[in-house]
């Protein structure tokens, strides 16, 4: 029965992981208006965010690019 169970919840452990990490990957062929680490940062509308806001844009979207509707940044990840 040991034998079993072990494994079995081995499982369902390694399952909410991937379900929860899986929750925060950005969507391809999107604009994301949340940004950076954890995605706590709302839009780039102050000038000194632009760098950092295009910085992470690149690097964790696929090489997306930022766009500027509404003078907010947006990240559009690239599919």
């Amino acid at each position: 029965m040991a034998r079993v169970a072990a494994p079995m919840a081995l499982l369902i452990l390694v399952s909410l992981v991937a379900s929860a990490m899986s929750s925060e990957e950005l969507h391809c062929c999107t604009d994301h208006h949340d940004w950076g680490n954890g995605l706590k940062n709302k839009g780039c509308r102050l000038p000194e965010q632009n760098v950092e806001c295009n910085t992470w844009c690149q690097s964790d979207c696929r090489g997306g690019e930022c766009v500027m509707p509404a003078g907010l940044h947006f990240c559009h990840c690239y599919c």
